[in-house]
Parts: C-alpha cells; sequence; structure tokens
C-alpha cells in the first residue's frame, strides 16, 4: 500500500510540473477532448429524431391486441408504468378519456417502453403483450422511447391500414431539462419528440399517426 501510494504522489508530481513546464500539451488535449465531445453532442441530436430501428418483433398476444383494436379506431395510451397494477391503468385511462373527449365505450391500448440501452442508434423492437385484468398493454424495450412508438405507430398503420392515435400527457419542468434528458437517456419530452420523429419520416400530414397531448 505504501509503495503503490509512493509511486502514485510521483505520478501526480511529475503531471503537475509538467503541466507548469509545458502549458501547451494540456492546451491541446483540451481542444482534442473538447471536438469529440462537441462533435459527439452534434452527432447524437441529428440521430436523435430517426426512427434507427432495425425490425420489429411481435409476440402472439400482442397481435391479437392490434388484430382486435384494428377493428375500431386505434388507440393508444403512452403509460411510464409504476405500480403495473390495474388501479394505475385505471386512473391512467380516465384521465386521458376525459382530457381528450374519448367515448368510455371506446377499446384503448397501454403502450409501455422501457429504455434499456440509450446509447445504441439501431436495434431491433420486441414487442409483447400483456394483460392486467381487463387493461391491454403493448410493452417494448428499445434505446429511445419517442422513436420507438412513432416506429410502432408507423407500423400499426402499415399493417392495418388505419391511422392510429397516441395520447400523452404534459411533463411538468424545464422543456431545456427535457431536452438534454432525451438526448442523453433517450427519455424527456416524449409528446413533442415523438411528433418531430414522426414528422420526419412521414412527408404527407395525411398520413402521419394522430399524436394528442392533454392534462
Amino acid at each position: 500500500m505504501v509503495a503503490f501510494s509512493l509511486i502514485t504522489l510521483l505520478f501526480l508530481y511529475t503531471t503537475i510540473v509538467n503541466i507548469i513546464e509545458r502549458p501547451e500539451g494540456i492546451r491541446i488535449a483540451a481542444l482534442f477532448i473538447g471536438t469529440i465531445v462537441v462533435t459527439s453532442l452534434i452527432s447524437r441530436v441529428w440521430l436523435s429524431t430517426e426512427l434507427r430501428v432495425e425490425r420489429i418483433e411481435i409476440d402472439e398476444t400482442a397481435r391479437r391486441f392490434i388484430t382486435e383494436e384494428s377493428q375500431g379506431t386505434i388507440r393508444l395510451i403512452a403509460n411510464r408504468r409504476n405500480e403495473g397494477n390495474a388501479q394505475e391503468y385505471c386512473s391512467k385511462e380516465q384521465e386521458v378519456c376525459e382530457d381528450n373527449h374519448i367515448p368510455p365505450t371506446d377499446p384503448v391500448l397501454f403502450l409501455e417502453v422501457q429504455v434499456h440501452d440509450a446509447s445504441e442508434f439501431a436495434n431491433i423492437i420486441r414487442v409483447k403483450g400483456v394483460e392486467v385484468g381487463s387493461y391491454r398493454i403493448l410493452q417494448a424495450k428499445s434505446a429511445a422511447v419517442p422513436n420507438t412508438i412513432a416506429t410502432l405507430l408507423l407500423y400499426l398503420r402499415d399493417q392495418t391500414g388505419k391511422l392510429p392515435h397516441a395520447y400523452f400527457g404534459w411533463v411538468e419542468g424545464n422543456p431545456i431539462q427535457y431536452l438534454l434528458r432525451f438526448i442523453l437517456f433517450g427519455e424527456g419530452d416524449i409528446a413533442v419528440v415523438t411528433r418531430e420523429v414522426l414528422r420526419k419520416a412521414e412527408k404527407d400530414p395525411k398520413r402521419r399517426p394522430g399524436i394528442h397531448v392533454g392534462g
């Protein structure tokens, strides 16, 4: 322990002496580090509104939910799961239906996206169907929530021939903070970014899935 401590102190001393005697080295290193950081952020922002999905895999339960929903208007309620029990889905459904004037007789699907690695820009979306009481949920894992939701909405449109509608709630807080959260962690102001991803992916407004925000 003593020997390693002495060696560490020696390295620190020589590093400090070199910085003092040759400050141009630290300037060059800082320039390279700054360039890499700025380039990475620009690349991240540029790719953040792309679909960035290789393919979608849907299990049989999720496929059955989609088939049943396609008999009428396809409505998806975006939900960030907490307890995952029937009470949570009941409260969320009531809130969204009241805010968006959805008739209580209209069936809805819940959509939950879990971020597993926000650094990935191309991935496979695996969707499974889950039933909690009388509520039907599509659960997916992906690198970014808005991009995944946009991809699934376009997939549903192409598979069913109908324009799906997704429902979100307004987020509380500073929008800049949520923008940074999305860039760094794949989460944030989901509704706004989902709308932008759809706008870039589908140029025809009449063919874009509907994005609704209430609350």
